[in-house]
């Protein structure tokens, strides 16, 4: 069995597949509040943003706490198995038109856009600048 950390290029690829990475947030009193989410990742910035409600747990959680989250994706494929796990600093802004389009578009089949896209559950995205980005790759 091998380790070893992923290169620029294999990271951007593994963060373009269409996974759902593990949001956690500090709950304080309690343990953090781990949820799933879709997640889009920004190259150029290398930000990362995450679509939700307004009224959320987690944008609660948010506005009432540092601004800190974790985000941590994971896949395996047979023997081998590879991750990315990213620790920031989040904002809290109106959902871009941006955002949501790249998410359908990564997320949902094409018959199934209109209907996301004339409804969608979120009104809000976290906007996440990483202060640090771990990954791996074993097997």
């Amino acid at each position: 069995m091998e380790f070893r950390t992923m290169d620029d290029d294999e990271a951007a690829e593994f963060l373009a597949r269409p996974l759902v990475a593990v949001l956690a947030i500090d709950e304080p009193g309690w343990s953090p509040h781990v949820t799933p989410v879709w997640f889009h990742h920004l190259p150029d910035g290398n930000r990362f943003q995450v679509m939700t409600p307004r009224r959320s747990k987690k944008a609660r959680l948010h506005g009432s706490g540092t601004g800190e989250l974790s985000l941590s994706i994971q896949t395996t494929d047979g023997p081998t198995a590879k991750y990315l796990n990213m620790q920031g600093v989040a904002v809290l802004r109106p959902l871009s038109t941006e955002l949501l389009h790249a998410m359908v578009e990564k997320y949902l089949p094409p018959e199934f856009h209109e209907a996301y896209l004339a409804e969608p559950p979120e009104d809000s995205m976290f906007d996440i600048t990483p202060r640090r980005i771990t990954s791996g790759v074993i097997g």
